[in-house]
């Protein structure tokens, strides 16, 4: 594998076995039913590229309600806390101690203000089972996923309260939409609600989730009009997530896995996005272990996904940078592996 400074997985999901029926998209049939732990994820990245130092976890989707009143807030969001609690507790284990450097948990952001703040006294109350009166730094973000969610979700103005209450806070919101499945309108309405947030940090999943290897329904210039309006915001994009989107043409070359042609689909999202964000403002991640299952639909089988989107993510960002015309000096171009995460997500390195 390439050799980099530093790098760090900005974008993974774990889950043990005891969590499986606490998942909200979880059944049988899932290609990712099973357990997802951090020992498997340090399997599936051995031999880790020279230079890795550890990983964001983002938030599994849990299951959970909306409460009717304050008293119902623990039986509600039981799951989301415990998933805090599990990955907050690796922390101060011997394998996780190192490598969990930001936690990104769900959050009610729909809800507003005053449930933002609810939900964060619970947190707070984790913090310190957890870590007692010792401050981490770890809560470093929170998501509410809107590519699953009905239209008027982002617009509604309980949910600006709660991306108002995220920029208070100096936290980042993570937003999660999906161009491929669900045309633009989810980014439609997203990107004019993010900019009356002045100074909201922003981490923009997967590349927007495009359709890789055709042009997004709506049009690919519609689509760069806003990813370029979102570019006026502090929004940083993660180079991840494209095995999600391979198309259902993609097939296996003989033996291998059609590197070169990834690549090029990639690329035709990538380039745009790195000449509107600039190099600063690209960070890494994987979505492990979600990046097995498009992985798997070509191969068979997933255990080569996190090794294979590297060197994919590798090759594009070295064909971005030799072909110029995108802002960025070499810390920048560096920094994509994992500088410029702990710069999005305020890590301190």
């Amino acid at each position: 594998m390439a050799s980099h400074p530093t790098v760090i997985d900005s974008h993974i999901h774990l889950w043990r076995t005891q969590d499986i029926s606490t998942l909200a998209w979880e059944t049988p049939e899932n290609p990712l039913f099973g357990t997802y732990d951090l020992s498997r994820y340090l399997k599936c990245i051995s031999p880790a590229p020279s230079g890795y130092s550890g990983f964001v976890f983002v938030e599994t989707d849990r299951k959970y309600t909306d409460p009717k009143d304050p008293s119902e807030d623990l039986k509600c969001w039981e799951h989301v806390l415990e998933e805090y609690r599990f990955v907050l507790g690796l922390s101060r284990t011997p394998d996780g101690r190192d490598l969990v450097k930001g936690i990104v948990p769900w959050a009610p952001v729909h809800l507003g203000r005053g449930v933002m703040q609810r939900y964060q006294q619970l947190l707070n109350g984790v913090d310190q089972e957890i870590y007692g009166e010792e401050k981490h730094g770890l809560l470093v973000g929170y998501r509410y996923l809107i590519q699953d969610k009905p239209q008027g979700t982002i617009s509604h103005p309980k949910f600006l309260e709660g991306l108002e209450y995220i920029r208070d806070m100096g936290r980042t919101f993570d937003l999660g939409v999906d161009c491929n499945r669900h045309t633009l309108w989810q980014i439609e309405e997203a990107v004019p609600v993010l900019k009356q947030v002045e100074g909201l940090k922003i981490v923009l999943n997967h590349l927007s989730k495009p359709p890789l290897g055709r042009e997004p329904d709506g049009g690919i210039v519609r689509w760069r009009e806003l990813m370029t309006e979102l570019g006026e915001t502090r929004a940083v994009v993660k180079l991840s997530g494209g095995f999600s989107e391979i198309p259902p043409t993609l097939a296996n070359e003989g033996a291998e896995f059609p590197k070169q042609t990834m690549i090029n689909m990639a690329l035709e999202y990538a380039r745009p996005l790195f000449q509107i964000f600039g190099a600063g403002r690209v960070i890494f991640g994987s979505d492990w272990p979600v990046c097995g299952v498009g992985y798997e639909k070509v191969t068979g089988e997933q255990e080569g996904a996190w090794r294979q989107w590297f060197e994919i993510s590798d090759a594009v960002v070295k064909i971005l940078k030799d072909e110029g015309g995108i802002k960025g000096i070499a810390e920048d171009w560096d920094g994509v592996w994992g500088n410029n995460a702990l710069a999005a997500y305020n890590i301190q390195p």
